[in-house]
């Protein structure tokens, strides 16, 4: 994994991001020869990183592309404040600044729930570099008022657990409530029935946020996991006018945070405001986080989508599978990981 450290109009932010292409497991910079193929930026929703995205780095067919993905702020690796006002607005900003900073000039989005959210508004703000958006679970226009509460509920658990212990965490303990917390968190995005890929992202995810959390960490918490769902508005049709780009919305047809009906009103949404290219297809099963449940499926809708924007004589062709490996394998495996689990059949 790699860092770059950007001025953004918020402060000095390091970013942490990897780039997987057909040839190359983990690099700073697109090889030279591989710079013009076709790029993804991939944008994971709340509390787990971009290690979410093991089973689509792990994937052949989408390894044919030139594969991106970061951490937003207060996520992972990533290292800087997200301050007041943290939301869609500024993280899209961020994206294109990290995008930039790796020289590549257009390119694919796809993105899970938040990072589905902040894929469509980083197409709003810079529809020249953005070629498509593809999400996952989208966000509905505002959120609703239980969903929102348990967002809160599952912030205060880990701040209640941030503060025990003399205020090193309570993350080794037996009852610990930062652990509770990411209980709720795995109810909300895998309805409480995590597979063992999900268990070893999740197990990764909690190491790499650690038990150190001053004050000033659990407000960017606060910000960056309640104040960014709750706080939105929904998208004016002004704001949507300014998308170029084709947009697929997945629903996850066991989400129990979000029902189709919300997924449709967003889709109904950028067709009034003139989005010429807007399609809506559910996922039977899967839950909120349907990219590391139902990898497979997800990987098939997203491969299909993205191949169908690429010109047949533009299009890469696939990549050994015996030479695929997701940059994240080596340390999902010291979480429980088998050798296999998520790797492309």
């Amino acid at each position: 994994m790699f860092d770059t450290t950007l001025k953004t109009p918020t402060g000095k932010v390091t970013f942490n991001y990897v780039i997987s292409t057909p040839t190359q497991t983990a690099v700073k910079k697109v090889p030279k020869a591989e710079r013009g193929l076709p790029a993804v930026v991939f944008l994971h929703p709340v509390y787990i990183g971009k290690v979410i995205y093991h089973p689509q780095f792990a994937d052949a067919q989408l390894r044919r592309f030139t594969l991106v993905a970061l951490d937003l702020r207060c996520h992972a690796k990533t290292v800087g404040r997200a301050g007041a006002g943290y939301g869609r607005e500024v993280a899209a900003q961020d994206v294109a600044l990290v995008m930039a900073s790796l020289d590549i000039e257009q390119y694919h989005i796809f993105g899970m729930s938040m990072g589905g959210c902040v894929g469509l508004q980083t197409a709003i703000l810079f529809p020249a570099h953005v070629l498509s958006v593809f999400v996952v679970s989208s966000l509905p226009l505002t959120e609703p008022e239980d969903v929102a509460e348990g967002r809160q509920e599952i912030c205060d658990c880990w701040a209640e657990g941030a503060r025990n212990n003399g205020g090193k965490g309570d993350l080794k303990a037996e009852d610990s409530a930062m652990r509770d917390a990411f209980t709720g968190a795995a109810q909300l995005s895998v309805n409480g029935e995590p597979n063992e890929m999900f268990n070893a992202i999740l197990a990764r995810s909690i190491e790499l946020l650690g038990d150190k959390w001053p004050k000033e960490r659990l407000e960017d918490w606060q910000v960056s996991t309640v104040d960014f769902f709750t706080l939105r508005k929904a998208y004016t049709l002004d704001s949507l006018s300014k998308i170029r780009c084709p947009i697929r919305l997945i629903h996850c047809g066991a989400d129990i945070a979000y029902p189709l009906d919300a997924t449709e009103e967003v889709a109904n949404r950028l067709r009034t405001a003139g989005v010429q290219d807007v399609s809506v297809q559910q996922l039977a099963g899967a839950p909120h986080f349907g990219a590391v449940t139902h990898p497979k499926e997800i990987n098939a809708l997203y491969h299909d989508f993205l191949s169908a924007l690429i010109p047949p004589e533009s299009l890469p062709p696939l990549p050994p599978r015996d030479r695929i490996v997701s940059p994240w394998l080596a340390e999902l495996r010291k979480c429980g990981l088998e050798d296999e689990s998520g790797e492309d059949d």
